[in-house]
């Protein structure tokens, strides 16, 4: 990317907003950010973490945002329209605009507008002209009304091509005027944002098919943490090649139940002496499961022994946990654009098998450090289960696996987001000129 100023000689000034606090959600969104947080803060930023969070709240006169930590903030998002886009409640989104633009920040990073509210942010772009305005895009909610999983709302087809026409079929009750307004409100939204970070090509390349292509963009990975980066990585082996393990929630999206039905397709080993390939569900109970997929109960007990649930897990237990099995899998049926389990894998130094979709093709290459089954794939995916459980070859592609990026590398990429644009000078320039006086400004010094 092209530098147009050169790097600011004091660190930024940076509100990072969030969906959500991952002391009370545990999605991968609002843990990026959570991390982000912490990782400026640590380099010595200024950096202040504003998120939404489940709250009850009384009448108008109640704050606009709690203080819930040092530089930590939550706001109630009770008072938004069912879809979460947008505030039904004036008065609380003023005042919620009032607050975050008294802050003493440069920059404004969203982590998500879900919760958070398009119409929010329009207003504080308002409100706050000297300000840089950075969004990291994360899934595809304004693309997709489908929770942004651009899987058609009738049996688990893919979609690859969005459109409004197209959309219909997913959502018959809806109008065509409707999908273009929506469209054309999202994507208005999303364009005023003066950087569009992105955690994967594959994310980039579907927003700017969209029509975002004329906003300014990069891609970025999401930092995994200082904790987590100290932690040592074990020598490659062939160790536990036969014990897989997935992580993770057990949504209709996830692929569980083509995993399970997978291991129940595992041939038993001829060898008597041979270790019988097992799996351990990290983050979920039988209950769970089937509640999900209740078909999946003769497959379950068909499989006995061979899988474990796990029940939840620590985020912060994840590297251990991952490095004591011989390979993570992630089976999704959607198209994934940057798991955060795919990081947490690599940092632990344990290959992964994933679906040949979307991010998840992406940041897995196929016979280096990982292996792709086809999607959905029950059949496939069992074919390379049994590759998998060699030693040796686990041994090879866990010499591959790469780590993930370190803090420097981020904070270096934030960084060049960051960079005023023209239409920030101009407007610092502007209010310099009517505080201080003509002689005062000079825009090149901005």
């Amino acid at each position: 990317m092209d530098i147009a100023v050169p790097l600011p000689a004091s660190p930024p000034r940076v509100c990072v907003l969030s969906h959500a606090h991952p002391d009370f959600s545990k999605g991968g969104g609002e843990i990026a950010a959570y991390r982000q947080h912490q990782a400026q803060r640590a380099a010595g930023w200024r950096s202040i973490f504003v998120s939404a969070a489940d709250l009850k709240i009384g009448g108008q006169g109640m704050p606009s945002a709690t203080p819930y930590a040092p530089d930590e903030f939550l706001f109630a998002f009770s008072r938004m329209a069912e879809d979460r886009l947008s505030w039904e409640d004036a008065y609380q989104r003023r005042a919620l605009v009032r607050f975050l633009a008294g802050l003493e920040v440069d920059v404004y990073h969203f982590h998500h507008y879900w919760r958070i509210g398009l119409d929010l942010i329009a207003d504080l772009m308002d409100a706050r002209p000297d300000a840089t305005f950075v969004i990291t895009l994360h899934e595809m909610l304004a693309i997709c009304l489908h929770h942004g999983q651009m899987i058609k709302t009738r049996g688990r087809e893919l979609c690859r091509t969005e459109s409004p026409v197209r959309c219909l079929s997913c959502f018959p009750d809806l109008t065509i005027d409707r999908m273009l307004l929506r469209k054309a409100y999202m994507l208005k939204g999303l364009q005023r944002f003066d950087h569009v970070i992105y955690c994967s090509e594959f994310l980039r390349d579907r927003f700017e098919a969209w029509g975002l292509a004329s906003s300014a963009g990069s891609v970025l990975e999401n930092y995994l943490g200082d904790e987590m980066l100290a932690m040592p990585r074990p020598a490659p082996s062939g160790t536990n090649a036969h014990r897989f393990a997935f992580f993770g929630q057990p949504t209709a999206f996830k692929g569980l139940d083509i995993l399970l039905r997978a291991m129940a397709l595992i041939p038993k080993p001829k060898r008597a002496s041979a270790p019988v390939p097992s799996l351990t569900i990290f983050g979920a109970e039988q209950a769970d499961v089937l509640r999900l997929f209740p078909d999946l109960a003769p497959v379950m007990e068909e499989l006995g022994t061979a899988v474990t649930m796990a029940g939840r897990y620590d985020p912060a237990d994840v590297v251990e946990l991952m490095q004591s099995v011989g390979w993570v899998i992630v089976p999704s049926i959607w198209w994934e654009n940057s798991p955060v389990v795919i990081q947490e894998a690599r940092r632990a130094g344990t290959p992964l098998i994933v679906s040949n979709i979307g991010g998840m093709a992406e940041k897995v290459v196929d016979g280096r450090d990982g292996m792709h089954f086809r999607r959905s794939s029950t059949t496939d995916l069992a074919r390379v289960l049994q590759q998998a459980a060699e030693p040796a070859f686990r041994a090879k592609m866990a010499a591959s696996v790469h780590d993930v990026i370190e803090r420097e590398e981020f904070l270096q990429g934030l960084s060049l987001a960051y960079q005023p644009t023209a239409r920030v000078r101009a407007a610092v320039a502007q209010a310099r000129l009517r505080e201080d006086g003509p002689q005062s400004v000079s825009l090149a010094a901005i």
